[in-house]
């Protein structure tokens, strides 16, 4: 990279928060990089999550678990852009900008899906492989889902950063409460209520980052380490498995799907280790060099993170077609994930790219379907979340919780919650453009 391409990032992007847009980028990178390992071919030749093999890598599940930092630093962001402009106006842009990207993706493979479903069932086959890839691509849309709900609720949770204490702690609760009931076999729909309500808190605790971050360092990483021990004690007790991913046939309570008290503790504890850290982050990131890297990268992260998923996929079907089955984490297994890792990331942010000139070009639809930027909000993240679970290839079935749904349909819905945080027709529209 030129000095001449340096500089010009560097003035492009003068006045944003360095370390905030870096734990951004890192987060979802780190998730990327994560995904890229964790498949493996198992001894029927399908493929499988390595985790549910090898044991051994629970410890990395913590590793590559940095979510947390992203909800954080994302609701710093979040308070910042709402006390530049008003609340229709803050929930109008932050929603039109994450469901882009999400509207292309959800685009092409819900029509490229869709077509070949039909023509599978006309010629008299079964569609389940595809209804099955279908919902490989779609599921880790799940983060765009809560992310976009979690935004639809800043204006509302901006205004309890006054109490921190009082608000975490009763949230908290709310937490744990949720966990008991499912420890104690409640229905599995009333454990996904922390799938918002862990999400939520950790953006939450966000807010007080900026406080944070005036406490003695010492004093917070102290207690950061702390909140990491007491998630790792939790999680050993039980009844809560050891990795913070899902793993099959793990008996004990997921981590993740929903996620639960651990991984509540141990966002926090990451909050505050962030916190603890700025300051040599901040001098780390002074470098204009190493910045625009991450510049380039977050740029197109939200696009890496989700066309990342079928490369992977592409990955593991290639070492099912040449019948490649080894120990997992041995050396050639190690020699070929960490080439995959080398060709997603650069691959991904290349296919990112060429995403976004039809985001680009998605994002001057004007709204012909009027209603509140909340609703619009709500509406896109409730179906986001239908469509994770659904996948882009079912024409009629099951999805969330069971419910009937349909592909096809649910894109339509997308598009319609889209379309309502767009830019407007009538230019003395009290809402703003999001030009």
């Amino acid at each position: 990279m030129t000095s001449g391409v340096v500089a010009e990032i560097a003035a492009a992007t003068a006045g944003r928060d360095r370390v905030l847009d870096a734990v951004k980028a890192v987060a979802l990178a780190a998730v990327v990089v994560g995904h890229s390992l964790a498949w493996h071919i198992g001894p029927t030749g399908a493929p499988v999550n390595v985790l549910d093999l090898a044991t051994g890598l629970t410890p990395l599940t913590w590793l590559f678990q940095v979510l947390p930092l992203l909800f954080a630093a994302g609701a710093v962001s979040n308070a910042a852009s709402l006390a530049r402009s008003t609340s229709p106006q803050f929930t109008t842009r932050r929603t039109r900008r994450l469901g882009t990207p999400v509207v292309v993706y959800s685009a092409f493979w819900t029509g490229l899906l869709t077509i070949a479903t039909a023509v599978v069932v006309l010629a008299g086959g079964q569609d389940g492989t595809i209804v099955d890839a279908g919902r490989f691509l779609s599921q880790l849309l799940w983060f765009a889902g809560v992310y976009t709900l979690v935004v639809a609720a800043t204006p509302l949770t901006a205004r309890w950063r006054s109490r921190p204490f009082l608000t975490l702690t009763l949230w908290a609760g709310c937490v744990a409460a949720v966990d008991a009931a499912r420890a104690a076999g409640a229905p599995e729909a009333l454990g996904w209520l922390n799938f918002l309500l862990v999400w939520g808190w950790l953006g939450q605790l966000g807010y007080q980052l900026p406080t944070l971050r005036q406490v003695n360092r010492a004093v917070v990483g102290s207690v950061g380490l702390l909140l990491v021990a007491a998630a790792a004690s939790v999680a050993y007790l039980g009844p809560y498995s050891m990795s913070l991913v899902t793993v099959s046939g793990d008996d004990e309570l997921s981590n993740l799907a929903p996620p639960s008290v651990v991984l509540l503790l141990y966002g926090a504890g990451q909050v505050l280790l962030l916190a603890a850290l700025w300051p040599l982050l901040e001098k780390l990131l002074s470098s204009d060099r190493l910045w625009a890297l991450v510049a380039i990268f977050g740029a197109r992260a939200m696009g890496v993170y989700l066309w990342h998923i079928p490369l992977v996929g592409i990955a593991a079907l290639v070492a099912m077609a040449l019948d490649w089955q080894v120990a997992p984490l041995s050396a050639p297994w190690w020699l070929v994930h960490l080439a995959v890792v080398v060709v997603v990331l650069p691959t991904a942010w290349y296919i990112a790219g060429l995403a976004g000139r039809a985001e680009r070009l998605a994002a001057r639809t004007r709204r012909f379907f009027r209603m509140p930027p909340t609703v619009a909000a709500v509406g896109m993240g409730i179906t986001v979340l239908i469509i994770s679970t659904a996948g882009f290839a079912t024409l009629y079935g099951g999805g969330l919780f069971g419910l009937p749904t349909s592909a096809p349909i649910n894109f339509v819905l997308l598009v319609l919650f889209w379309q309502a945080v767009g830019r407007v027709r009538n230019r003395t529209d009290p809402l703003e453009s999001t030009r």
